[in-house]
């Protein structure tokens, strides 16, 4: 029988990953680090591919992290996606002040670069990443002084690895006015000729917030993107336990919490999602989720002793259910 999140999720035929928080604690802690490849057969680097990170200096990209993260994933034979190629919070500090010419180089040579030195060893990217407003106009940033800026960025990529799958990114994408939007904008470049192959959704909440979104509210969601032609993807997923309940029981708060979890794969595999990857895994490196952003919200499916939590138990006994459910069960 199946033992592990990883051998559940590839019995179900479905991606399961979490991302590297962070990759120096990633690459420094090895038992952080089996634990990840023993669980997932994703990884995704949290920071480490983003242009502020790679693009540090105009003379010379840093490639060194991104490097060692694709050497890992190939070795214990996980797929690796790219996070995140256009994103309004990534710039580095010496291109404040370029032209929207000169941004316009730096962001299309930083994309090709980086797409084409991983080109076909990384299956994906999230391309653009929370670019839209609920109007369904672009955010200001730094990237928006750039004439069509989301179609050039998977234009860009797609030219440096045309079997990438490419990505749109963004939070609330279960709510009407976000949906309504990214749907706008996956239409709009479709017709366009533009190569958008797939949304992903953030899914950062804490335990109240993300169970008030039904598994049948958020399984719809998936299923109203998929009817646009893309894939749909939960691309980061984390899910707090907020100040007013960590009073609670230890198993009451943990069940509670494995709940959110449990609701959130379920509605993916049900839907027809084609992967769900955590936002960090073990509460020893966690992501806290806003607003709150609380050191005490233990968000993640380990706890900090890289122990299971009632989470992992939850993310099991859904995939094995999924799995028995479409006779992909063990015999």
């Amino acid at each position: 029988m199946p033992s592990t999140l990883r051998e559940l999720a590839d019995r179900c035929h479905f991606t399961l990953g979490a991302a590297t928080l962070s990759e120096r604690n990633f690459l420094a802690n090895s038992a952080y680090q089996q634990l990840h490849t023993q669980h997932f057969n994703l990884l995704v680097p949290a920071n480490a591919m983003k242009c502020h990170e790679v693009c540090r200096t105009p003379q010379q990209y840093d490639f060194s992290v991104p490097d060692t993260l694709i050497e890992i994933a190939t070795q214990h034979q996980q797929k690796m996606r790219g996070h995140t190629l256009c994103w309004h919070h990534s710039y580095a500090p010496w291109m404040q002040n370029l032209t929207s010419l000169e941004l316009e180089t730096v962001l299309r040579d930083f994309i090709i670069t980086t797409v084409e030195r991983y080109r076909g060893r990384i299956y994906a990217y999230d391309v653009v990443n929370e670019a839209l407003k609920d109007d369904g106009y672009p955010r200001n940033s730094i990237w928006r002084s750039i004439e069509n800026f989301i179609p050039k960025c998977f234009q860009w990529a797609h030219e440096a690895d045309p079997h990438a799958q490419l990505l749109y990114l963004d939070y609330r994408v279960h709510t009407t006015g976000r949906w309504q939007a990214i749907a706008k904008m996956v239409r709009e470049l479709k017709a366009a000729g533009i190569p958008i192959h797939g949304v992903g959704m953030q899914l950062h909440h804490d335990v109240f917030r993300s169970l008030a979104i039904s598994g049948i509210r958020l399984a719809g969601a998936i299923r109203d993107l998929r009817k646009l032609g893309v894939t749909v993807h939960i691309c980061e997923v984390s899910i707090g336990i907020p100040k007013s309940a960590q009073s609670l029981p230890s198993a009451v708060k943990f069940n509670l919490q494995a709940q959110a979890y449990r609701q959130i794969v379920k509605a993916a595999l049900e839907a027809g999602a084609e992967s769900c990857n955590l936002w960090g895994y073990s509460d020893l490196y966690a992501c806290h989720v806003p607003p709150e952003n609380d050191p005490n919200d233990t968000p993640a499916v380990f706890d900090e002793h890289l122990q299971p939590k009632s989470a992992y138990q939850a993310l099991c006994d859904e995939l094995t259910r999924y799995a028995q459910r479409s006779g992909r069960a063990a015999a």
